[in-house]
C-alpha cells in the first residue's frame, strides 16, 4: 500500500508546485468569503468564489477553523484565473515534508519486510542450546533426516526432495536439533532403523548416497562429511573437508549451502 501511496504522493506535490510556481510568476490578489464548509473523510475544507475580469471562478483549500461568511485572500495566476489558492496556501509555499514522512515509511517497512524474508539467510544464527546432533544422507531422489541422541540414531525421520528450498532444508534441520536435545529416544535395531529410513540396506544406502554429520554446542557448529570406506563396505570420516562455524558470528545461509554442496560432493560416485 505504502508502494502506491507514495508515488501518488510525490505527484500530487510535483503539481501543487507546479501550479504555485506558475502563480508566482504573474499573481494577482483579492479578497473574498468562504461559501462552503464540509469535510472529506477526515479532512475539513472550504470552498470559495471569485471574479476576475467579470467571470466567477472557484477554489478550495483544506483548512480548519473557517466558518461560511469568514473573508479569507486568494491568489490567482493572472492569465489564468483557474489556477488559484488561498494566501495561506501561497506563502506557505509547496511543502514535502509529507513525502519525506511516506518516503521514509515506505523506506522502513520495505526494511523490516525485507530483513523477514531474509532473515534466516543473511542474519546471524538462531541461538542454538546445549548440544545438538544430526546426520543426512542424500540419495538420488532426497535427503534423509536422521535425530541423533548422544550416539544412536533414532526417530524423527525426515525426507526432503533434492530440489527442495533452502527455508524448507532449514526448517527440517531445525526440528531434528531440537528432537536430538529435547525428543524422547526410541531404541531402533539397525535393521528396523533402515526400514524407518525407507531403504533395502545398509549397504546399498552407503553405496547410493552421501552424508554428513552435523553437531553444534552453544558456541559452534560442524560439518562432518564422510567419504567411501577403503573396503567398499562403508562410510568413513572425511576430516579434511570438515568444516567449523563460530554460531556468533557465522552466516546461515553458508551453513545451508555448505551442508548441501559437501551433500552434493562425489555424486559421480553412487
Amino acid at each position: 500500500m505504502m508502494l502506491i501511496l507514495v508515488p501518488i504522493l510525490i505527484v500530487a506535490l510535483y503539481f501543487n508546485g507546479r501550479k504555485h510556481n506558475a502563480i508566482a510568476s504573474n499573481p494577482v490578489f483579492t479578497k473574498t468569503v468562504v461559501s462552503k464548509v464540509y469535510s472529506i473523510g477526515h479532512t475539513p475544507r472550504i470552498d470559495y468564489y471569485f471574479n476576475a475580469e467579470s467571470v466567477q471562478y472557484r477554489g478550495s483549500y483544506a483548512v480548519n477553523g473557517l466558518a461560511v461568511g469568514d473573508s479569507i485572500g486568494v491568489v490567482y495566476q493572472k492569465d489564468n484565473p483557474e489556477n488559484n489558492m488561498t494566501v495561506f496556501e501561497y506563502y506557505d509555499g509547496p511543502s514535502y515534508s509529507l513525502v519525506a514522512i511516506f518516503v521514509l515509511a515506505a523506506i522502513v517497512l520495505a526494511i523490516c519486510r525485507w530483513r523477514k524474508i531474509n532473515r534466516k539467510y543473511n542474519d546471524r544464527c538462531p541461538e542454538l542450546d546445549c548440544s545438538g546432533k544430526c546426520m543426512i544422507y542424500r540419495t538420488d531422489k532426497e535427503y534423509i533426516f536422521v535425530t541423533i541422541y548422544y550416539v544412536n540414531m533414532s526417530y524423527p525421520i525426515k525426507f526432503l526432495p533434492i530440489d527442495c528450498d533452502n527455508g524448507t532444508f532449514e526448517n527440517t534441520l531445525m526440528e531434528i536439533f531440537h528432537a536430538s536435545l529435547h525428543g524422547k529416544y526410541v531404541e531402533l535395531k539397525n535393521a528396523e532403523l533402515i526400514k524407518a529410513m525407507k531403504q533395502r540396506s545398509w549397504r546399498q544406502l552407503y553405496q547410493h548416497s552421501t552424508c554428513v554429520l552435523l553437531k553444534h554446542d552453544s558456541h559452534t557448529l560442524e560439518i562432518l562429511p564422510t567419504r567411501k570406506a577403503t573396503d567398499g563396505k562403508g562410510l568413513d570420516w572425511d576430516y579434511d573437508r570438515a568444516i567449523s562455524f563460530e554460531l556468533d558470528t557465522a552466516s546461515w545461509k553458508n551453513i545451508i549451502t555448505s551442508t548441501r554442496k559437501l551433500l552434493n560432493n562425489n555424486e559421480a560416485d553412487r
